[in-house]
């Protein structure tokens, strides 16, 4: 099997893996005994899960059918970032109230430069926002787990590292640095996200 189709079968397994989380965090949200900020966490979890998704199949699009058109690059970005924003605000609201939403406000900012600037000035706007936006995450759950006993530093441990290697996916499928032809850019992309993926869902399915 050729490196193209063997990462074609591995963004496939990964988007049939991202409605299986989507759905199982959404029925989770709606656990009766939550209060209104938990339901909030998990629902933002859940919308961040299904809007990647989206955005994954626009960067499949831009990988293997409309092979190297801006506009599925473009939008497949958009729409990530629009993603996070659900996930920055699951975690400032529920998580690290003490950001007062900076960071979902940075991605907002991020998605507005996004659509407005012109294609050849987006990937420095990438470059400066993403790193600020992606690792405040996991680093906010290592503290959790830093601060935290017993379950949840075990959760906040497997979230915090599960985002950390679904990051390292998403570097990996970045034209920065590699080319579309890269088997990093094709395998290891895919490969990593899912197994992040898995890890970070792990860790949120187990806490509560």
């Amino acid at each position: 099997m050729a490196l193209t189709e063997l990462s074609m079968v591995l963004w496939f397994i990964f988007f049939g893996f991202s409605v299986i989380f989507g759905i199982i965090i959404t029925r989770k949200a709606f656990t009766p005994d939550f209060e209104r900020s938990q339901r909030d966490y998990y629902l933002g979890m859940a919308i961040f899960i299904m809007v990647h998704l989206i955005a994954r199949i626009l960067y499949f699009f831009y990988d293997f059918i409309y092979i190297e058109d801006e506009f599925f690059w473009d939008l497949g970005a958009i729409v990530g970032i629009g993603g996070i924003i659900f996930l920055l605000f699951a975690i400032e609201r529920y998580i690290f109230t003490r950001s007062k939403f900076f960071f979902t406000i940075l991605a907002i900012i991020n998605v507005i430069l996004l659509i407005v600037i012109p294609s050849e000035y987006k990937n420095i706007v990438q470059t400066i926002f993403i790193p600020v936006i992606g690792l405040f995450i996991p680093i906010i759950y290592f503290y959790i787990a830093y601060k935290g006993t017993g379950n949840i530093r075990k959760n906040s441990l497997l979230i915090a590292i599960g985002i950390l290697i679904f990051l390292a996916g998403q570097t990996a499928h970045g034209r920065t640095f590699f080319e579309i032809t890269d088997p990093i850019y094709l395998i290891a992309s895919p490969l990593l996200m899912l197994l992040g993926g898995i890890i970070f869902f792990y860790g949120l399915v187990r806490s509560s």
